[in-house]
């Protein structure tokens, strides 16, 4: 590339210095993502995002979550391949037939590009069109094409595209929220989505008067992110006057810009502007596009008459290359929006409150600061993480280690401790939320035991029933270690409901009396890795019906919380030796609605098992769970009828079993 052949030449009206405005004060929106955080500028940042589509179609995105450090690795790892001698990128040449790989002929509007590219489809392998003839109706699948050199050249492109995906997901809500719909209108369209992105270089060039790194085009996609070094070079054609307008390089900034689907779905509102790079005879230029396609709108801009039978053949295509049984597939209005090949994939938040509780250690010491604390974090997120909890950790290890011992037993061991209606403790490998089935197994053992519940849901039916553990043979230290971590992490959750009492300006042992004979449950999860994690859930989205939750996780991550200002979902990020606390319905009514219980679910992932070991800490059969007199008033009327906990208990335990023609018991159930 270092002659400029004439195929490169750009005809005199496209050609870098007509009709470009090198300095002008006028910039590109750059909008700071950090500002969602604070809930009353959430709606400032909607309606930015909104005038930007609509102005200039393209805008920089600031503290949008994607690591720097992920950015600096796949940046720094693809400058080493473009550094390989000819014959070794060549070696994983794309083509016709298979579009991805490296490639150095790009043309744009018939022009070849100044620029060598090499091109990854976010999903491996990728179902596509077989041709662009209007009557095929084939289907081929493609599969990415992986240089030797450098060694972790895949892994650091991939874990990159992950990081983009989640990021184009957000701002596809963000949009949908601008035009005044749901934030969720666009996701379904995603489901078998064709986003790729590409690595750009773009050498030196002897004669950049004459050529273009990449010509005048608009984006065939939904929306782009693109990643791009100081070097500059991005030109936009402005919506108001079509002058070409530079974009000035912002660090650790994202370019967005919107693409014809967009446009398309919001006729016209927003904007997908042409844009062009061009070049320089002095420094290379590299940038990181991710192109945000979805299946349908593409197929149906190269199929419009053959549309129906192609969605219904992709679909099939798809289908046969996993092997997720159905029962586990969740509706597509609730399947994680990321497909995770490894559990580095995963992006944490550090939104979620951590709290220290050292200073419980002293029993002399003013519970108000802590309690308080707990209760902004009950009251904002019904979720926060504890630190120097007092909980053993050598303790916590054995227990960790004793369940993963247990899952390791084969099968029919397991299954011989398996629980069902009658008997709900012990080993479970169909665990049903919201009538779907958990990527999961699991073993559940009651604090005290035995256990009096309810026999029946049923309202009129006195009887009762005693509930008693089972336990295995092997680990043969098992149920020791169980019963040991029990009245360990029982002492935690008292402490826990202590300071919420105080923090509702209620005497410490106000809730106390409610646990005299609890029906507690220990639970050990195990998630396998999952063929198809963007389809099935861990567990699926539900709120924790007890009075709270003592949750020890290891460090895969999978967590994640629906925030309560907005309905986003935030995953909970692992902290060595902290435990996780969340607020059930039963607070929740006890506070009539101050305190939240957070609706919750776990992700997994194709690659890593997880392990997580809940307490819920359950009242006993006998307590009817309504508002406290203490926090009711004639400007504070209760929210919600009396309801039995034990009835509450029994009726939800029967959906964890099968799926039910309704769905199970909600706390929404009872509402006044």
């Amino acid at each position: 590339m270092e002659d400029l052949d004439q195929t490169f030449i750009q005809a005199p009206e496209h050609r870098a210095d007509s009709n470009s405005i090198p300095n002008q004060p006028e910039e590109i929106p750059v909008i700071d993502l950090s500002r969602l955080n604070d809930p009353e500028d959430i709606q400032n940042v909607i309606s930015e995002i909104g005038d930007a589509c609509e102005t200039w179609g393209f805008f920089q995105v600031i503290n949008h979550g994607v690591p720097c450090d992920a950015r600096k690795r796949v940046e720094e790892t693809v400058k080493i391949f473009f550094d390989l001698p000819m014959e070794e990128k060549i070696k994983v040449k794309r083509d016709e037939v298979n579009p991805a790989g490296y490639h150095d002929g790009e043309h744009t509007k018939n022009v070849r590009d100044w620029k060598e590219v090499f091109d990854i489809y976010f999903k491996d392998p990728m179902v596509m069109p077989s041709s662009t003839d209007p009557e095929d109706e084939g289907l081929r699948v493609v599969y990415n094409k992986w240089p030797q050199f450098p060694s972790d050249y895949r892994e650091a492109c991939q874990e990159y595209a992950g990081h983009a995906e989640k990021l184009a997901f957000r701002l596809l809500e963000l949009i949908s929220l601008s035009l005044g719909l749901p934030k969720e209108r666009f996701h379904d369209y995603f489901k078998e989505q064709m986003s790729f992105f590409r690595i750009n270089r773009y050498p030196p060039c002897p004669r950049p008067d004459l050529a273009l790194g990449v010509g005048h085009h608009k984006d065939a996609d939904v929306i782009s992110l693109l990643a791009q070094d100081d070097v500059g070079g991005l030109q936009i054609s402005r919506r108001s006057d079509g002058v070409w307008f530079p974009i000035r390089p912002v660090p650790n900034a994202l370019v967005i810009n919107i693409g014809n689907c967009m446009e398309v779905w919001t006729n016209d509102k927003y904007w997908s502007a042409e844009h062009r790079v061009v070049v320089n005879s002095t420094r290379e230029r590299y940038s990181i596009p991710f192109m945000s396609a979805e299946t349908e709108a593409i197929l149906k801009n190269l199929r419009s008459k053959t549309f129906r039978s192609m969605t219904s053949k992709l679909i099939t295509a798809k289908t046969a290359m996993g092997r997720l049984d159905e029962a586990f597939i969740q509706a597509p209005e609730h399947r994680p929006m990321i497909h995770l090949t490894n559990s580095g994939d995963f992006i944490f938040s550090d939104e979620i409150p951590t709290i220290d509780l050292s200073s419980l250690q002293d029993p002399n010491s003013d519970k108000t600061s802590i309690a308080t604390e707990v209760g902004k974090a009950c009251e904002r997120w019904g979720f926060f993480q504890v630190i120097n909890h007092g909980l053993p950790l050598d303790l916590r290890r054995r227990v960790e280690n004793t369940a993963a011992e247990f899952f390791n037993l084969k099968a029919e061991e397991k299954r011989r401790l398996r629980r069902d209606e009658v008997n709900p403790m012990g080993y479970h490998d169909e665990e049903h939320t919201k009538n779907v089935r958990d990527w999961k197994e699991i073993f559940d053992f009651f604090l005290q035991d035995p256990t009096i519940v309810p026999a029946t849901p049923e309202p009129e039916d006195t009887d009762q029933r005693k509930l008693t553990n089972q336990w295995p043979q092997h680990p043969s230290d098992f149920r020791e270690i169980c019963q040991e971590y029990a009245r360990e992490v029982e002492k935690l959750a008292f402490k826990i409901l202590e300071l919420i009492s105080i923090s509702l300006g209620l005497p410490g042992d106000r809730l106390s009396g409610y646990f005299k004979e609890q029906t507690s449950i220990l639970r050990f999860n195990h998630y396998p890795p999952c063929p198809n994690p963007e389809l099935a859930l861990g567990v699926g989205r539900h709120k924790d019906g007890g009075a709270l939750t003592v949750l020890a996780q290891d460090s895969v991550g999978g967590l994640q919380v629906c925030r309560r200002s907005d309905g986003e979902w935030i995953p909970v990020k692992p902290i060595p030796d902290a435990l996780i606390i969340n607020i059930g319905n039963c607070m929740q009514v006890w506070t009539n609605d101050k305190y939240w219980s957070a609706e919750h679910r776990v992700v997994v992932n194709t690659s890593k098992e997880r392990f997580s070991v809940p307490f819920f800490f359950f009242p006993s059969h006998e307590t009817n769970i309504e508002p406290l007199e203490e926090l009711i008033s004639e400007e504070n009327p209760p929210c919600y009828k009396k309801c039995n906990w034990g009835k509450f208990f029994v009726s939800r335990n029967r959906s964890d079993f099968k799926k039910l023609e309704v769905e199970d018991i909600q706390i929404d159930h009872f509402k006044a």
